[in-house]
């Protein structure tokens, strides 16, 4: 028969290794990161620091994110949204400017119900509501541009029910934020591995073509083992000829834009891979990619979004014109190489004084190139 003492020390063992796999079980739970419950966004290039850490796990690239999850609008009160134009391209801006809106001033942003439905599906972690119809009905404010509604909340706080007009994308309000715009705009997997897959396909073609090219031309080298910098490259036509001619009086990038970019991509970068993505890929291949053995592109089109997924996975972008082109260039890892000489200038802030400081990014690139016209 067993002493009560040693009873009861027999118990209080049990009840501790009890207590201490309970404890390791909750410890590796709550350390897991679950993207379906407390949906803790993380960085694609995560560099929070131990101080960050601890300001809570809300925390993004410094950024506290935590009010960006309550997805629910009150109609009552004064909100902001924006009217949805365009397409993809056009859509990503306008939804950029609103969540660089909400991060700023800490307002009620959300969005109308056709971009929520057209951009959720693409990318799954998109955080802006879609505002129900009794929202739509009860604005205050319509067609402000968003140089007004940045000048009018910067001096009078958000009072009023707003809604955004235009076609905005001014990239030097919302680059700042571009390491948490990669995660709202993140691909869903069957996007992401269908764009892996045609990258790697062009890689396949771009060595071939250099080893063909080195056997007739000795200064080209013969690609090695290393894998090049992949430059994504983005040239718009179609519809942006008749755009640019009647609202710019100008034109879509001519070849010799794509030649200098790549020559100068050459001598920032070292051995490159030029992917070529285009909404008009048989001039794009005569015009540009036939001149170049280290360019590539593919033979047939592919759809919108894996277009855009296949310009993400660049290291870097040169980017001609249009909202589409340059989101490719902000989901990608590096810089955004653009041309001065064109009918804007992706860094000038324009009007909007509050914006001026907030101008540079080291990741936007110029370059002037030779205009044949």
């Amino acid at each position: 028969m067993l002493k009560p003492k040693f009873c009861i020390m027999k118990g209080m063992k049990q009840s501790f290794v009890i207590f201490a796999a309970a404890c390791a079980i909750l410890c590796f739970l709550t350390s897991t990161q679950y993207s379906d419950l407390t949906w803790r966004p993380q960085p694609v290039n995560q560099r929070r620091t131990d101080a960050e850490r601890s300001q809570g796990e809300n925390l993004f690239d410094g950024v506290d994110v935590s009010f960006l999850m309550n997805n629910v609008i009150n109609c009552s009160r004064p909100f902001m949204m924006m009217n949805s134009h365009g397409a993809l391209g056009n859509m990503m801006a306008e939804a950029s400017h609103m969540i660089a809106f909400k991060l700023k001033y800490k307002v009620q942003v959300g969005v109308r119900k056709d971009m929520y439905n057209y951009l959720m599906p693409i990318f799954p972690n998109f955080p802006l509501p879609a505002l129900p119809e009794e929202c739509m009905n009860r604005t205050d404010i319509r067609g402000m541009n968003i140089y007004n509604a940045e000048n009018y909340v910067a001096l009078n706080g958000l009072d009023k029910r707003i809604r955004i007009g235009s076609y905005p994308c001014h990239p030097a309000y919302f680059i700042q934020y571009r390491n948490l715009l990669r995660f709202f705009f993140r691909f869903q997997p069957l996007v992401q591995q269908s764009a892996e897959r045609y990258r790697d396909l062009l890689l396949v073609k771009w060595r071939k073509q250099m080893e063909e090219a080195s056997l007739a031309d000795k200064t080209i080298q013969v690609p090695g083992a290393e894998q090049p910098v992949v430059i994504g490259v983005h040239i718009r036509r179609t519809s942006y000829i008749h755009h640019m001619k009647n609202l710019h009086a100008s034109k879509v990038m001519e070849p010799i834009f794509f030649h200098d970019a790549f020559a100068f991509a050459r001598r920032r970068y070292g051995k490159v891979a030029f992917i070529v993505v285009s909404d008009d890929l048989p001039w794009s291949r005569e015009n540009v990619v036939w001149r170049h053995p280290d360019a590539v592109a593919l033979d047939e089109p592919i759809s919108r979004d894996e277009d855009l997924a296949l310009m993400a996975l660049s290291d870097h972008l040169i980017y001609g014109l249009g909202t589409f082109g340059f989101f490719g260039g902000l989901l990608a890892k590096g810089d955004i190489i653009y041309a001065t000489n064109v009918s804007y200038d992706l860094t000038r802030p324009y009007e909007v004084e509050s914006w001026v400081g907030e101008a540079r990014h080291e990741n936007l690139i110029p370059f002037h190139y030779r205009k044949p016209y």
